[in-house]
């Protein structure tokens, strides 16, 4: 099953690797990192929204 991560930059930049996480649960994995906060889908609505339908598609 496609999995999508939208993972905050500021996350990374700390060293949280996100797609090591979900790569173990989900090997079809895509990874984003993004420059918004927690409230993705109110911060960036149309690059989530974005990625929501990619992950449909896939």
């Amino acid at each position: 099953m496609p999995v999508t991560v939208l993972q905050q930059n500021w996350g990374a930049a700390l060293g949280f690797d996100a797609a090591a996480i979900w790569r173990a649960w989900a090997p079809d994995l895509r990874h984003v990192t993004v420059n918004h906060g927690h409230f993705m889908a109110e911060e960036a609505p149309v690059e989530t929204t974005k990625e929501i339908r990619a992950l449909l598609i896939r």
